[in-house]
């Protein structure tokens, strides 16, 4: 049966650098046994608008540049928009099953378009945007984000939860003497411990607390190493601009390393060259891929307990959690009491690694959506 499976407007599938959203319908798409999932997103620099891969059918949506300009800039009117043409496609496919992700947006046209087929609304974070129809599923990547839509009055027929997931075979532990040659290609030292940052240059996200922590930490013990997009453009107009200014200055003199934007599948080379992944987030993070995917590496993760990662974070167990008040002086300090302590090291890794491998991989969230699918198809599995 086929399974529509879309996003938003933004980052093509497969994704060409982190888009953890997109990451996940690819993955899970190539996993599905019983359903044949239609992909749909815009362009891809590197592959066709329309390709068949495995089960999976890719259909991507060019809006080309005279329709741009005319309709979306100049007069802004957008008659034939990108909801219009996803209108168009599942009409002529008539799925089994629309599964939407993180659009909400979509689910008032696709549900006057196909009102007997079961929608699913699939949110990886909170979105205030607001639809009408009711959905016959309302799944968060964690019970936080389910709990979140629970309580906002949403109409759905059934609330659930499934969680993000990884590659246990590509991203997992390598040995030393790996981790030396990686470091040697990354231009990270041989001789300091080295912590990670991954993901977006903005004030939630709270880099800069850790450039705080750094100004804390002896440089020539501690080397810091950032794998994110830096926001360019206008820094008058744009507040994430202006805060990636203020974090380059903020950065002076600190010992840095910045690894840039990195594809997802490269992504288990840095987890691998790193010696703590910290995630120093003020929002309540809705699930968190980087923390699983360094784990999956056998990467320590420090993060604060917020959101959805305190449902599999478990302090000196699989990861070092801290109070979701810390402060800078107390990341700090947590930084260097897990650099000095092997012991906890080894142990945080080992049990992140195996939490991973039973819950998360990608194989067990294919399952579960599968089932889901059976339920509301009221099939047998």
């Amino acid at each position: 049966m086929k399974v529509l499976m879309l996003s938003q407007e933004v980052h093509p599938i497969p994704p060409t650098k982190g888009a953890a959203v997109e990451q996940w319908i690819e993955a899970v798409a190539h996993r599905c046994k019983r359903y044949a999932p239609l992909v749909i997103s815009v362009p891809h620099p590197q592959r066709p608008d329309e390709e068949t891969v495995g089960n999976v059918l890719y259909h991507r949506i060019r809006i080309g540049r005279l329709y741009r300009r005319l309709f979306r800039k100049l007069t802004r009117l957008d008659p034939w928009s990108y909801c219009d043409r996803i209108v168009e496609f599942a009409r002529k496919e008539a799925p089994a099953i629309v599964h939407i992700h993180n659009a909400p947006q979509f689910v008032d046209p696709l549900r006057r378009s196909l009102p007997d087929t079961p929608l699913i609304l699939h949110m990886h974070n909170e979105s205030e945007r607001r639809f009408t129809s009711r959905v016959d599923a309302l799944i968060g990547c964690s019970r936080y984000i389910e709990n979140w839509y629970r309580k906002r009055g949403i109409k759905a027929g059934h609330f659930g939860t499934l969680r993000n997931g990884v590659d246990t075979v590509s991203f997992s532990p390598v040995g030393a003497d790996v981790r030396v040659a990686l470091r040697e290609r990354f231009g990270l030292p041989a001789d300091r411990f080295v912590v990670l940052y991954s993901g977006r240059i903005s004030p939630e996200k709270g880099p800069d607390m850790l450039a705080a922590a750094f100004a804390h930490l002896d440089p020539a013990r501690y080397h810091w190493a950032i794998v994110g997009e830096w926001p360019q453009g206008d820094a008058s107009v744009s507040q994430r601009v202006a805060f990636a200014h203020a974090m380059k200055e903020q950065m002076r003199g600190l010992p840095v390393t910045l690894l840039g934007c990195r594809a997802p599948e490269t992504m288990a080379e840095v987890y691998r060259a790193a010696d703590l992944l910290a995630i120093p987030s003020r929002m309540e993070e809705p699930f968190s891929m980087v923390a699983i995917e360094a784990m999956a590496c056998g990467l320590p993760v420090l993060a604060l307990a917020k959101g959805g990662m305190v449902e599999y974070m478990n302090d000196g167990e699989n990861a070092r959690l801290l109070s979701a008040r810390a402060n800078v002086a107390e990341f700090a300090v947590a930084i260097e009491a897990v650099a000095a302590d092997a012991k906890l090291r080894a142990k945080i890794a080992t049990g992140g690694r195996s939490l991973v491998v039973e819950h998360f991989d990608w194989n067990h969230i294919a399952t579960d959506l599968e089932a889901l699918y059976d339920r509301l198809l009221g099939v047998s599995s």
